[in-house]
């Protein structure tokens, strides 16, 4: 405990560079923030893999080019951390930066809660229609029923 009496809360925030988690970094410092926080950005990296369209034959790129791909992903995950930890120190935040590798962001999101000790996962969407989320899939959706804590997802603002 603090003396002011808060306990600290991990906030894991996921981070992809969209303007969707700028907006939802904005409203945690806007509605939630708190002196005793620890903030958690985690970047999920997919690897690259090419596998051929069903009924089609393709041939796969050679392995330093895909190797190359791959190395350029996790440089780009690092400045999108560094500029996160950037904006959070400017706010006199206590933070971490975290890459994740894996095939599946919403799985790696709610395997993190628990790496992390998060207490929130706090992150924003797109905004896609039930009909859309169902065809393209969701992080957040994916995220909202299988997390064990409480998610808070950030929507975009109504269009007027």
């Amino acid at each position: 405990m603090t003396d002011a009496g808060e306990s600290s809360r991990v906030i894991l925030i996921p981070i992809d560079g969209s303007d969707h988690c700028d907006r939802a970094f904005r409203w945690y410092l806007e509605n939630m923030k708190r002196d005793t926080d620890c903030i958690t950005f985690v970047h999920v990296i997919e690897p690259v893999y090419n596998t051929p369209a069903i009924g089609m034959t393709m041939e796969s790129p050679p392995i330093p080019d895909m190797t190359r791909v791959m190395e350029e992903s996790i440089e780009q995950g690092k400045k999108l951390g560094q500029k996160y930890m950037h904006e959070a120190k400017s706010h006199k935040l206590n933070a971490k930066a975290f890459l994740h590798v894996d095939t599946k962001p919403g799985s790696s999101l709610v395997k993190a809660i628990s790496d992390h000790k998060a207490n929130v996962i706090l992150m924003g969407n797109r905004g896609l229609g039930a009909i859309r989320r169902t065809f393209l899939g969701s992080v957040s959706d994916y995220v909202l029923h299988h997390a064990h804590i409480p998610v808070v997802i950030v929507p975009p603002q109504e269009r007027q």
